[in-house]
């Protein structure tokens, strides 16, 4: 039994030591622009992140009603802060959005149904390891209160910008 256990350590260590080097000694493609994560990777991320999210998020509602002057507000914070990585109401899918590892969410093509409090405190805090970056210290608890109601409230907003012919399309006549 006692060479059993010493056999079952040693298979370990030799696994964690080849894994070391083998992502230390450049074997482990780092590329952000080109390379696109495994299903396994993507699942076992964003099941983390989720998982993490929900545990320390605040629990609280977002102080701030969706009122015009607040997602105004809160537009402005976004377009400053936000649109070149996660898009803007004019280009929902920004150009960037490939170029990180893995690919930023398009917040304004997809709006996410998280609670407002699990996107607080991804925006305060960042995600380590992406290109999601902590705003804490540089955005105010205010400011990204509001940049969540405009991003929540996004979906009106472009369905309002649209030109009024987009809206409700005349038929037209082809016959002279």
């Amino acid at each position: 039994m006692r060479g059993f256990i010493l056999g079952v350590i040693i298979t370990l260590l030799v696994l964690g030591g080849g894994a070391y080097f083998y992502t230390t000694n450049g074997h482990f493609d780092t590329r952000a622009v080109g390379n696109t994560p495994s299903a396994f990777e993507r699942r076992t991320a964003n099941k983390s992140v989720d998982a993490w999210v929900d545990d320390h998020a605040p629990k609280q509602a977002n102080p701030f009603q969706p009122t015009m002057q607040n997602i105004m507000d809160g537009s402005m914070t976004y377009d400053k802060n936000c649109a070149a990585c996660h898009g803007s109401v004019k280009e929902p899918m920004s150009p960037m959005r490939t170029n990180f590892y893995p690919h930023v969410p398009q917040l304004l093509n997809d709006t996410p149904d998280d609670p407002d409090g699990n996107l607080f405190y991804v925006i305060k805090y960042g995600i380590r390891f992406s290109g999601m970056p902590g705003w804490d210290g540089v955005l105010s608890d205010d400011d990204i209160w509001k940049a969540v109601v405009f991003i929540k409230n996004s979906a009106q907003m472009k369905e309002n910008s649209q030109p009024q012919s987009q809206q409700n399309p005349q038929p037209t006549d082809n016959k002279k």
